[in-house]
């Protein structure tokens, strides 16, 4: 069953079932509504699946897994259907919010977990998991938008906060045709939730898989952001949590699966120590056997690794671009919120908050991939501002045109009233919020922003890829193709004050080297040569752009009619 999406509106009746009543939140899986069932008038969560589902039929089997993993954790399926040619299915609905709102709200007051809220909350979504997994199911998809929450405040003075955690969309995974979606599912915020060896949330993954996922909230409530590459551990960031904390994160954020812990409830054992006795160290039984079946020379081998790293310089430089990473970071908390009512009217636009970033190379970058002119983990505060989402004309699809010289460049800025980006904004759009090296993560990666040679050009003097085509090439912040393709115009001058610098391509470079967020390339601004284009940027608090009723071409360099 293959299906076209529908967006279903209020009043909408599904399959002579449910009314819908509102639209709760879409992702890569499908698009969830509050209804109201027409049988007896219960309200219930409708999950529609976008794309090609298995179908009613295979869907049985995966509906019985699900129903079949009770938990008082997990979300109870109670219904599923084919209406229009797309599969829905029914849960109880849990009147709440998800773990990712309740987060980000912590970080825009620059509030902290503590131990104890943190440990209730991961060991409600491993009981959830545990009975997943006793089911026979994998969940594949474990992350704060799935964990839902309902709070509620109780006690004298009502000073006191309990919360209800159930985990939700257990097995939806498993009603998608395997293949269909894997760009979206795997891509940005998702794929810091999934363990290494998932290539995507549809198939593949063992319970050590949801182990990882799990592993990743629980440092994300403790530490207030995500662990990444060489991560630090929980009390290098906060010193007031117990030791055995950091144990527990390195065994289910484990590499290789069968380092993590066996189970759940081995997992929760190990956490729930953490308010029975802070002196006691994690059990190792939940580690591989080897080290036991070998004996101590395993132990004494892994502790003089462990000195080595701690002593080797790239593991250093690592650890204090992390450590800083994770300073400026609880500095500088987002309001996405605000982020999402300052973009209204900005079409296709990101509006970056003030704040500051780190500027330059990082300390753990190859020096053979850096310039003597980039500053070295240079701290800057930046203004709010706006960025186009993607190159000119900032479309979805479109093709951005090349040969572009930078005086036509902000030209065509201004005539939508906007302007070039400055080098700093530019970099700060593509390092993200966790200011990664590039704009996708700390390693480079051809596959992920495309791996052609300098140009990518067509016969039409257009880029020979569509804006927004390659899901995983985009910053944190939501900003496309800026660490692959074309380079583009800023309007910073350079050390010579006639040039311009240009971002993000990789004209005559090393691709590794000039994808690089920090990367910058001091140009004549009269070059318009086949690898460069734009994009735009805004002051904070300017108006809507200007939406021209006809786009004008952008004239070839060689005087040619345009085509």
């Amino acid at each position: 069953m293959t299906g076209s999406q529908q967006q279903l509106r209020q009043g909408d009746v599904v399959a002579k079932k449910y009314e819908i009543d509102a639209v709760v939140g879409q992702g890569p899986i499908g698009t969830t509504y509050t209804a109201r069932a027409l049988a007896n008038g219960k309200k219930v969560a409708l999950k529609v699946i976008n794309g090609a589902s298995i179908g009613v039929a295979a869907a049985q089997g995966v509906v019985s897994r699900i129903q079949a993993a009770r938990a008082d954790a997990l979300v109870p399926v109670i219904d599923f259907g084919e209406h229009n040619g797309q599969l829905y299915v029914a849960s109880e609905l849990f009147e709440g919010d998800t773990l990712r709102r309740l987060m980000d709200s912590y970080a825009g007051e620059r509030k902290s977990f503590n131990l104890q809220e943190a440990c209730q909350i991961v060991v409600r979504v491993l009981e959830a998991v545990e009975a997943a997994h006793a089911a026979g199911l994998v969940h594949r998809h474990v992350k704060p938008a799935n964990v839902l929450v309902q709070s509620r405040a109780v006690g004298p003075g009502v000073g006191k906060t309990v919360r209800t955690i159930k985990l939700n969309s257990l097995g939806f995974s498993e009603l998608i045709q395997p293949g269909t979606l894997e760009e979206k599912l795997a891509d940005g915020t998702d794929r810091k939730y999934m363990a290494p060896e998932l290539s995507s949330p549809t198939t593949g993954g063992t319970i050590q898989s949801d182990i990882y996922s799990v592993g990743v909230i629980f440092y994300e409530l403790l530490c207030g952001q995500t662990p990444m590459g060489t991560y630090l551990s929980p009390t290098q960031i906060r010193e007031e949590l117990p030791k055995h904390v950091d144990d527990i994160v390195d065994i289910a954020l484990a590499g290789q699966a069968e380092d993590r812990y066996p189970s759940a409830r081995d997992m929760m054992n190990d956490i729930q120590r953490a308010f029975t006795d802070d002196d006691k160290p994690v059990s190792k039984m939940s580690t591989r056997t080897i080290a036991m079946v070998v004996g101590g020379s395993v132990l004494v081998l892994l502790a003089v690794g462990g000195f080595l790293a701690m002593n080797d310089p790239s593991e250093k430089a690592a650890r204090a671009d992390q450590a800083q990473r994770a300073r400026i970071i609880k500095e500088n908390p987002i309001d996405a919120a605000l982020q999402k009512s300052k973009a209204e009217g900005h079409t296709n636009m990101v509006y970056i908050p003030e704040g500051t970033f780190i500027r330059g190379r990082m300390r753990s970058e190859a020096p053979s991939l850096v310039q003597a002119t980039e500053p070295e983990a240079q701290e800057e505060k930046v203004p709010g501002f706006y960025i186009d989402m993607f190159e000119w004309p900032n479309e979805l699809g479109g093709n951005p045109p090349i040969r572009v010289k930078h005086d036509d460049a902000a030209a065509l800025c201004a005539s939508r009233g906007k302007r070039l980006c400055s080098a700093v904004e530019w970099e700060r759009a593509c390092k993200g919020p966790e200011m990664n090296i590039y704009g996708y993560g700390n390693t480079y990666s051809a596959e992920t922003c495309g791996a052609k040679p300098g140009g990518d050009v067509n016969n039409d003097g257009l880029l020979d890829r569509a804006s927004g085509s390659l899901a995983g090439c985009k910053s944190g912040w939501g900003v496309y193709d800026m660490s692959g393709g074309a380079y583009e115009w800023t309007d910073t001058a350079g050390r010579n004050p006639k040039f311009r610098l240009l971002k993000g391509g990789k004209l005559n470079q090393t691709p590794e080297a000039a994808n690089r967020c920090a990367f910058a390339l001091e140009q004549n601004p009269t070059l318009s040569d086949a690898s460069i284009s734009f994009r735009c940027c805004m002051d904070d608090g300017a108006p809507p752009p200007v939406t021209p009723a006809a786009e004008a071409p952008v004239a070839p360099a060689d005087g040619s009619t345009p085509q």
